[in-house]
């Protein structure tokens, strides 16, 4: 019998099968300890990265939920007070001084800048608390100006300009005519108007000062052109003003941000915002075209 052969013994195997199985089929190798760590290392940078991701989509999700409901709350409140007040039911709180102010038609396109400004901290604010006092700040001073608005409805209709006056082939003095037919004359003091572009502000402000200062200014026109609009008289100006700073002097101005926080997004939020500005007066101007 040849020698290279060596028989099976009981429970094993010849040495040929064995080298013939392990060439077949190797073993594996024991893992080192750093090629275990450095797996360890990259699944818990995977499991980061989507705990971030899923963070992240929290935020968003927030965010749009709470605009909504506030864009909601507005739209609802507002218009659903201002049609249930007939004119015989308002006060007029012009004085001699508001109407010395001139009309000014163009104006308006400043007046229409706040629609979008009540939304620039959407843009601009990064950190969720900021971001959650900003909202709670918005719907008090909407739920107390819509309380305002019921109790002691004020009208602006002895200022508006005639619809004579306004020549509608002008894209001023159309958006003028279709702001007085869509917005009634009623639900003025305090101004609401004035009050949510100041909240934007104070929000702004708190996230980067820079912001602050650009939306302020911002504020200031729109102070003069709900006046030369004719929308507003002094009084309410100062009642949206003050709602407005106590609002968000108590809710948002109290906000610190934590260690390592940052409140504010980059120049990327304000171009997103612009874009957005851009594309409302552009509407805006569309529909002007398209009823000429």
């Amino acid at each position: 019998m040849n020698h290279s052969v060596r028989a099976v013994t009981a429970g094993g195997e010849s040495d040929s099968a064995s080298q013939l199985r392990c060439l077949v089929f190797p073993a594996e190798r024991p893992l080192r300890p750093g090629t275990v760590m450095l797996r360890a290392k990259s699944m818990l940078e995977r499991m980061k990265i989507a705990h971030r991701k899923q963070q992240r989509t929290a935020i968003v999700i927030e965010r749009l939920a709470a605009t909504a409901g506030l864009v909601t709350f507005f739209i609802v409140g507002y218009f659903g007070v201002g049609r249930s007040i007939s004119s015989a039911m308002t006060f007029d709180m012009a004085t001699s001084l508001d109407r010395r102010i001139p009309f000014v038609a163009q104006s308006v396109w400043i007046y229409f800048w706040v629609f979008t400004a009540a939304l620039i901290p959407l843009f601009v604010v990064k950190c969720p608390r900021l971001f959650r006092r900003t909202v709670l700040a918005y719907g008090l001073v909407i739920a107390i100006s819509l309380i305002c608005f019921k109790a002691y409805p004020a009208t602006s209709a002895s200022l508006r300009a005639a619809g004579a006056v306004l020549d509608v082939s002008s894209p001023s003095n159309w958006a003028v005519s279709v702001l007085y037919s869509l917005d009634p004359p009623y639900n003025l003091f305090p101004s609401l108007h004035l009050s949510l572009a100041l909240l934007a502000a104070i929000s702004a402000w708190k996230a980067k000062r820079l912001y602050g200062v650009g939306v302020g200014v911002g504020v200031g026109l729109v102070a003069v052109a709900v006046c030369t609009v004719k929308q507003h008289v002094l009084v309410d100006v100062l009642g949206g003003a003050v709602l407005a700073s106590l609002a968000g002097g108590l809710i948002i101005g109290t906000y610190r941000a934590k260690r390592g926080v940052t409140p504010a997004y980059g120049w990327r939020g304000p171009e997103l915002y612009v874009g957005l500005l851009v594309l409302a007066y552009a509407g805006i101007y569309a529909a002007y075209l398209c009823a000429a």
